[in-house]
């Protein structure tokens, strides 16, 4: 009898045990999944960039295209592309021989001028003297004709001579004006040949850098005061210490773009090279091409290594129209969306309702909702399609599938970069 006891005790305490695991193993299979449904980040504080993004070639301030006034065929260069010049500086000759002949003709005519201005002087002296030797034999006629020892018409023949002399000294007077007028005439002509002389020979009229150089000996110049066309380009200065890039802003980023903002530029050939710049000028006139308004935004070039750029490239350039630095950064991709209300999930699964600021296109700014610390699903969990559960789960999601959903042109118009 106690050994059936003993039996049926051991059983018991076996069905007992068996019944535990039992129980143990449902609860463990009903225990919900506590593995994250993706990769988390870790919400932490950093700093933000807001930028507005422009493209550009880059300028020099000043850039002169020299052009010769006389025309003529070059006979030699002085300088070469990138040489660096001084203002007056003597850049090109052009071939003399015309305008030395034209100088010496024209001191010619203005020495004939000068013989005809002493021949007219002479004249007036002359024309003098004949009217005061007419004035007398007029006393010397009248005198006699009073006490009765000559005639009544020697008298007026002197008189009539007096007048003509008189008229005579008008004319000439006015000969030797006509000839002093001739002789300035003249005196401009040699001072305008002269001139022409010296445009033979073209100078800088700048201080700069040669960035290039059209002609080469024996090339034929025409003159820029006279030829319809403009004339002949014979080479470009510019002074390359003040660069210059302007870009073109579209109209929804332009109300963020002020002078004195931070600018940092780019180009190909220094890819891995950020040169520094500050806006200088925002454009008030917008400019429509292809129903696209976009605003001039002058940018100078302040770089300590500016002189690594070259006139004529094309820069890509980031406006820093604000930053925010310690704020809480979270992944844009992880911000789901259902109307106004966003949110991510823990990596819990909990879904947690935030608040958020500006975004610089790849992260966004949280100003209430989270912790630093915290642990956020990287991106919005794609739902099943399997199934009701899934279908379910997709619904309760919202639009959290495309976090760019509900934030509009904001998140656009926010393009730019971040950092921790």
């Amino acid at each position: 009898m106690n050994r059936n006891k003993k039996r049926y005790l051991m059983s018991g305490v076996a069905a007992l045990a068996v019944a535990s695991f039992a129980i143990g193993g449902y609860a463990w299979y009903k225990q919900p999944e506590k593995t994250p449904a993706g990769p988390t980040v870790e919400i932490r504080r950093g700093s933000l960039t807001e930028t507005a993004a422009a493209s550009g070639k880059i300028e020099p301030d000043v850039q002169v295209e020299v052009k010769s006034r006389a025309p003529g065929q070059v006979i030699e260069v002085l300088v070469k592309e990138g040489d660096t010049v001084e203002a007056g500086q003597l850049l090109v000759r052009l071939d003399p021989t015309d305008a030395e002949r034209d100088l010496a003709a024209a001191r010619v005519a203005r020495d004939r001028v000068k013989a005809d201005l002493a021949a007219a002087n002479a004249s007036v002296a002359v024309a003098e003297l004949e009217r005061k030797n007419s004035q007398t034999s007029q006393e010397v006629a009248e005198k006699s004709a009073e006490m009765g020892l000559g005639p009544t018409d020697a008298a007026r023949t002197a008189a009539h001579s007096t007048k003509v002399a008189g008229a005579n000294i008008t004319l000439r007077r006015a000969q030797l004006s006509s000839t002093q007028a001739q002789l300035k005439a003249a005196e401009l002509a040699v001072q305008d040949a002269e001139t022409r002389l010296k445009e033979t020979q073209i100078y800088a009229p700048i201080a700069g850098t040669v960035l290039d150089v059209a002609v080469e000996k024996g090339t034929l110049v025409s003159s820029a005061l006279t030829n319809v066309s403009g004339g002949s380009a014979v080479m470009t200065l510019a002074d390359l210490s003040n660069l210059r890039i302007v870009g073109a802003i579209d109209e929804a980023q332009i109300g963020r773009v002020a002078p004195g903002q931070r600018v940092d530029i780019r180009v190909d050939a220094y890819g891995d090279r950020v040169f520094q710049g500050v806006v200088d000028r925002v454009s008030p006139l917008g400019k429509e091409v292809s129903s696209v308004v976009t605003f001039d935004v002058e940018i100078v070039v302040n770089d300590k290594d500016a002189s690594l750029l070259r006139s004529g490239m094309s820069a890509d350039v980031e406006i820093v129209t604000a930053e925010q630095k310690d704020v809480l950064l979270v992944p844009l991709l992880a911000v789901q969306s259902q109307g106004k209300r966003r949110f991510v999930r823990l990596a819990s699964g909990e879904e947690r309702p935030i608040q958020t600021g500006a975004t610089d296109g790849s992260q966004m700014v949280v100003t209430a909702g989270l912790s630093e610390g915290d642990d956020v699903l990287a991106s919005a969990p794609v739902s099943s399609a399997a199934g009701p559960q899934g279908q379910g789960q997709g619904q309760r999601q919202g639009g959290g599938q495309n976090p760019m959903r509900g934030m509009g042109m904001g998140m656009g118009a926010g393009a730019g970069r971040g950092g921790r």
